[in-house]
């Protein structure tokens, strides 16, 4: 996963400092061991303009796709890592608590308890907690917005939107846009004789946007054939019909959908 931090100057100090703030609040936030994450700098430690985050243990956890698809994720790491620097954010701002929990010594810059590690010692000189103060502070707030392909998210639901063919699809692709949930990958897509309204690739979900026609005896039945000749070739379907059960059904399949960001 690369994190290029946007709206701040990435000096070396700054970055240094994220870098290890970032390392340190995904392994308190997903539990993983500091030998299970590794944290380098791009393109490489003289020119640090972004960030990349892997798991250095064999398989992995599966961290990395939690914090580009959760919406809370991301702003659960950023927050857990402005505490493990020694401040608190309240309603009123941020307050320095200037050391951890019943250490006896102050913090200045950064101490063990917080920015400091045995994997991080070249950077020892650079690491300084109130660099990043601010920048976690507002990262804390945000939320994560994911696209399925290379453009952005607006640009990718644009495009699946000018290939709507009902205002019911249109209606159905906003409630996923203003829900936070994953765009799908493509729409209106021909599979084995049927056409989806849009797909998940990834996980082969095919989603179909009902409206009332599709009552009808015949249609219902074109339907059924249309699900069967899908899950043949290990695609599953999910029909959306009357708008007051949508919510219900992106509730019931946040492995595909995602959960609400907003």
């Amino acid at each position: 996963l690369v994190f290029d931090p946007c709206g701040v100057d990435p000096d070396l100090a700054f970055m240094a400092s994220l870098q290890a703030a970032l390392k340190i609040g995904v392994q308190a936030v997903f539990d993983v061991e500091d030998s299970e994450l590794a944290v380098v700098s791009l393109p490489d430690a003289n020119r640090r303009s972004s960030l990349l985050l892997f798991e250095a243990s064999e398989g992995g956890a599966g961290v990395l796709r939690h914090l580009a698809e959760r919406a809370d994720a991301l702003p659960q790491v950023a927050s857990v890592a402005l505490e493990l620097c020694h401040y608190n954010l309240t309603p009123g701002g941020i307050v320095d608590l200037r050391r951890a929990p019943n250490a006896r010594e102050d913090c200045e810059a950064a101490c063990y308890d917080c920015l400091l590690s045995y994997t991080n010692q070249p950077d020892h000189d650079l690491v300084d907690r109130t660099l990043i103060r601010d920048y976690l502070a507002a990262l804390s707030g945000a939320a994560v917005a994911t696209s399925p392909v290379e453009a952005s998210r607006d640009e990718h639901l644009e495009a699946l939107t000018r290939q709507c063919q009902s205002d019911l699809e249109r209606q159905w692709l906003g409630d996923v846009a203003s829900r936070g949930l994953r765009l799908p990958d493509r729409a209106q897509v021909g599979l084995d004789g049927t056409r989806p309204d849009f797909v998940y690739d990834d996980a082969h979900i095919a989603i179909y946007i009902d409206g009332p026609h599709h009552d009808y005896p015949h249609r219902a039945q074109r339907d059924a054939d249309a699900v069967a000749a899908l899950l043949d070739r290990g695609w599953l379907s999910l029909r959306f019909a009357d708008p007051a059960d949508w919510e219900q059904i992106f509730a019931a399949n946040p492995g595909t959908f995602g959960r609400p960001g907003r």
